[in-house]
């Protein structure tokens, strides 16, 4: 390709990796536009939304007796369950302690009775409580009122437009406001614990003080002044002036209905996001076409785009803003009597009337009444286990706790059932678990709910099962096309523990293509410009660069020198430092840093422990060889962590760090010496490793429980990972290196030793089937001993040999052979299946074929001991149970793997994060047929495991490590040599990996993870000769 077509090509690939990037942001600002306000994830249970929500503002006070029935009557059969009423002070207590109750004791009695519910607004104050109003006397009117109508009133709004003013005789003062809410909270509350407090309505306005404020800055204010605890609701008024339900723009300056979002993020913003919003007065205004007064400062609608306007915005509400509660309609007749300054005349609030003032409805009243009386179904929101909206059949009962299950409620009598009909994408579920064996089995429409795992009869089902009792919300369906869906719950057990706490029902917007192509065209134009980058004169870069840097001139120059000359410096004067100890020799090295790691690690205290963990520091930074040597001997003991200032680290990381900077101080020095050619910084398997990683950051950065999936990612994941990096990139020596396995096998043979001791001497052992003992050693579970000892005994195998075979009976074949057999008796008496059963005939069959033909004689013999072995063991109930295959034990693991399997289908490209496997499997994925073990923390099965905790990405990459590994292995076992003896050593120890791995674990364990990456270091060292 010529110079002019690659300038062409990769003009192309900029101009379209251009439209693509600025296409993405257009059309996601554009999303955003369209879903400003949508709660699109799991909405939150909100307090103060009930169902319906319809409510009209009313004058009730202005009618006699008998239009006051009329009144209430259109109010109940227009389908409105609230009615907002204004309580004024100035009428009720006309002089200070003189009340006077009659006429609202009307109102309030027949509201209750006809089942309304009554918001007083605290409104009005006379001219003998002062402007501002004092706070005192203002408290002590809301308390009378509320201890007078404690028995019919629940909330109680407190004023009016406070940010307007009017209101204040002049100029709004949100502090004089605050002070009220802070004296009136607590009156009300002394006398009603159960009241909720209501802002006042915020008027809408885009003036910014210091008469109005708009609705923002005023609730900002207040929560400045402290007044937060003193509301319970705030109040919006999202009138609809001139454009319709349908207008989404938000601004400050914009006054529409969309308003209310607005309102919505300053409270997110403010740290309210728990507190709802209610309209209480929302609408459109329709006046005559012929009238002849002015023209409305809310804009101008005919009836019957007044009447669509305003159920569209319901609707809207409802679908969209599970934040909003009450929603009250402005109004059924306005108030004949004269307004207060600078509020319109009620001719002109006629225009929101939804009766006529001939007393007949209006097109706004027969729209909203139809609204009302459509079928009750729940929209978007949480609904409490309580509603109404939900029907259960059998013994539920219900309390402020949810709902609970019927006493001896099962699958098979199916008598026991929940049902609720919504209309949405969506449906979640809020579910409090216990400690006992219980399901949920669950339809959608009919059919089994598609987000939830399925049972060997395909039917859908949530597990009740935690030992935390912790209380989570179930997704039951998503992606649902949009409609009316109903979802029917089918309790099997779980009685006592009320299951269910809340519903909760999504409205999601539908997702647009766009992410894909705008992708799809970034790859384009990043594969053209890489493309024509090839065929860059990057002589004429590297010119301009030189250019550059003589630019600088001389101080520029010496700066930049001086920083990169101390970054060296400090490198070589550790080096030194190094020498320096080398001189003491080996013995002394080592005795001092085992001396250091035992005091750090058993010292009970703490000043003992700090001074010897800087020595360990000290010395692992001197010879970091030692440091890994003792950090790969250190990582059984994970288990048993090390407890400094009130935090615990395995004490393999607390060795693993120091010796990781003596890595890089040698590594630096030795590039310099010898140039970046002779120690270069990458290898071919650091690819593989490094997918391996990148997705299990991801993985743990998406996890549902992230403490516990970053705990993982930095021991079993990220450590071990560096300590690889360092064994294949630090210019150790070849002795070294062989110490480092040597520690490897001595902590195995360490591990059988203390299980030996426990299982003979101290008797702690794990009671197995039929009470006989197994071996557990300084594990919590016989088969990690099974795990970790079966990586070392094919390497123990073939050193003996290898020294048999040259006549070298010394000091170490005979420490190597009581090694040996401690490992195998420690191995056979933990009575781990997978690893007599898979591990040591898939470590003696890789022996047999890699090692040569009389290791083939050795493993012959091998595998006729353990047919032999077996005999009596297959006695035993616990390998007895494999020969039946309708054993428990044989359905458990099938059932484990289909869950599994069900689990790694949902999260195919992440999984569902390290260490996270437990949580989901427990709570989400146990069959119900698996019962007996719900606390499960991996599938028993390596392709499962890394399946599950990191997605397909995840068990790539370790395929990837695995080929590699093999690849170099079959070559070095075809060479003859000293090297090709430990190769099929290390093969045979990863075939007894993969082989007990399929009914066990393999890698996600801390010590499994070191001896993994151990194994791949020492294939490398042998292929390059470094193990001399």
């Amino acid at each position: 390709m010529d110079r002019r077509k690659s300038a062409v090509l990769c003009g192309f690939g900029a101009v379209l990796l251009a439209v693509a990037v600025l296409s993405a942001f257009q059309l996601s600002a554009r999303q955003q536009y369209l879903t400003r306000g949508w709660e699109t994830e799991a909405p939150s249970p909100f307090p103060d939304t009930s169902y319906p929500p319809l409510c009209v503002n009313a004058a009730l006070e202005q009618y006699d007796p008998q239009r006051l029935e009329w009144a209430l009557d259109l109010a109940a059969k227009g389908g409105f369950t609230w009615v907002r009423q204004r309580f004024p002070w100035s009428e009720i207590e006309p002089e200070p302690g003189r009340f006077e109750w009659a006429s609202w004791d009307a109102i309030v009695a027949g509201a209750v009775e006809r089942g309304l519910q009554l918001l007083p607004v605290l409104t009005s104050p006379p001219a003998w409580a002062g402007m501002p109003p004092d706070p005192e006397a203002f408290a002590r009117f809301a308390a009378a009122l509320a201890n007078h109508y404690s028995a019919q009133l629940v909330y109680y709004q407190i004023g009016h437009n406070p940010n307007l003013g009017e209101t204040w005789d002049g100029k709004a003062d949100p502090l004089a406001y605050a002070d009220l809410l802070a004296h009136a909270a607590p009156a009300i509350r002394a006398v009603d614990p159960d009241a909720r407090i209501v802002l006042g309505g915020l008027a809408p306005t885009v003036e910014d003080g210091p008469i109005n404020y708009n609705e923002p800055r005023f609730l900002e204010l207040l929560v400045a002044a402290g007044a937060s605890p003193y509301y319970d609701v705030v109040a919006v008024q999202p009138l609809g002036f001139s454009t319709g339900p349908e207008d989404r723009d938000v601004a400050l300056t914009r006054l529409n209905f969309s308003r209310a979002v607005l309102l919505r993020e300053t409270l997110v913003a403010l740290g309210e996001g728990d507190k709802v919003l209610w309209a209480t007065l929302m609408g459109w205004n329709s006046l005559p076409a012929d009238w002849p007064g002015p023209a409305s400062i809310w804009g101008q609608v005919d009836p019957q785009t007044q009447a669509g306007y305003t159920t569209a915005a319901l609707a809207r509400a409802e679908s969209e803003w599970p934040w909003m509660g009450v929603m009250c309609i402005n109004n059924l007749q306005p108030r004949p009597a004269d307004p207060a300054r600078a509020v319109p005349d009620a001719e002109e609030h006629w225009g929101f009337a939804l009766i006529g003032p001939d007393g007949e409805p209006r097109p706004l009243y027969t729209a909203l009444q139809a609204w009302a009386a459509r079928p009750r179904v729940a929209h978007a929101g949480a609904y409490p286990a309580s509603s109404p909206l939900i029907t259960y059949t059998g013994g539920w009962r219900l309390g402020p706790l949810g709902a609970d299950i019927p006493l001896n409620a099962s699958a098979e009598a199916g008598d026991a059932r929940a049902t609720l009909t919504f209309e949405g994408t969506g449906v979640q579920l809020t579910v409090r678990r216990g400690a006992y064996l219980a399901f949920l089995f669950v339809t959608v429409d009919g059919q089994p709910a598609s987000a939830l795992p399925r049972d060997e009869a395909g039917r859908a089902y949530v597990v009740l099962y935690d030992p935390l009792a912790q209380v989570e919300t179930v997704t039951l369906a998503r992606g649902l096309p949009y409609g009316t869906h109903t979802v029917e719950l089918l309790a099997d057990r779980g009685w006592y523990q009320w299951a269910l706490v809340d519903w909760r029902v999504l409205d999601e917007p539908s997702t647009l293509p766009w992410p894909v192509v705008t992708g799809v065209l970034m790859v384009l134009g990043v594969l053209s410009m890489g493309m024509a980058a090839r065929h860059v004169e990057w002589r004429a870069v590297v010119a301009g660069v030189r250019a550059a840097y003589a630019r600088l001139g001389t101080p520029g120059q010496v700066l930049l020198s001086t920083a990169v000359s101390a970054i060296f410096g400090l490198a070589s004067w550790t080096v030194w430092a190094q020498g320096a100890f080398r001189r003491l020799g080996e013995g002394a090295g080592w005795g001092a840093l085992a001396l250091a790691v035992g005091l750090c690690y058993f010292s009970p205290w703490v000043g003992v422990a700090l001074v010897s963990g800087v020595l360990l520091l000290v010395l692992t930074l001197l010879q970091p060889g030692m440091g890994l040597a003792m950090t790969l001997a250190a990582a059984p003991f994970y288990l048993h962590p090390v407890s400094l200032f009130g935090r615990s680290f395995a004490l393999s990381e607390l060795l693993l760090l120091p010796a990781l900077a003596g890595c890089a101080a040698q590594i630096l020095v030795a590039r310099r010496r010898g140039g970046r050619e002779a120690l270069p910084l990458w290898h071919p398997t650091f690819a593989a490793t490094g997918a391996l990683l990148a997705t299990a950051v991801v993985a743990t950065l998406l996890a549902q429980h992230r403490h516990e999936a970053l705990r993982e990612l930095r021991l079993v994941l990220l450590e071990p990972a560096l300590f690889y990096a360092a064994l294949i990139l630090t210019p150790l020596e070849g002795r070294e290196r062989r110490r480092i396995l040597d520690f490897w096998l001595a902590s195995a043979v360490a591990i059988a030793v203390i299980g030996l001791v426990q299982y003979f001497v101290l008797g702690d052992v794990i009671t197995a089937e039929g009470g006989v003992p197994r071996l557990r050693s300084i594990y919590g579970s016989p088969n990690n001993v099974g795990l970790y000892l079966g990586r070392a005994w094919p390497v123990l195998l073939v050193e003996l040999g290898q020294r048999w075979r040259a006549g070298r009976k010394d000091r170490r074949f005979w420490f190597t052979a009581a090694g040996l057999v401690c490992v195998g008796a420690a191995l056979g008496l933990s009575l781990s299946r997978g690893a007599i059963l898979l591990g040591i005939p898939a470590g003696l069959f890789t022996l047999g074929v890699l090692a040569g033909r009389r290791w083939r004689k050795v493993m012959l013999l091998g595998l006729c001991i353990l047919v032999v072995a077996l005999i009596p063991l297959f006695s035993t109930p616990r390998f007895a149970a494999l020969l039946n295959p309708a054993s428990g034990t044989a359905l458990l693991r099938v059932s484990l793997w289909r869950s599994a399997w069900t689990m790694f289908r949902e999260h195919p490209w992440v999984g569902v994060g390290p260490d996270n496997f437990l949580y989901a499997y427990r709570t989400r994925y146990v069959l119900p047929t698996a019962w007996e073990e719900f606390n499960l923390s991996h599938p028993h099965n390596w392709i499962l495991d890394f399946a599950t905790r990191l997605g397909l990405p995840g068990l790539l990459a370790f395929l990837a490590l695995q080929v590699g590994f093999w690849r170099r292995v079959l070559r070095l076992t075809r060479q003859e040599g000293a090297g090709k003896a430990l190769a099929s050593g290390l093969a045979a120890s990863m075939a007894v990996m993969l082989a007990h791995g399929l009914v066990d674990a393999s890698f996600f364990y801390v010590d499994l993870a070191y001896v993994f990456f151990l194994t791949l270091a020492a294939v490398e060292w042998l292929g390059q000769g470094a193990l001399d």
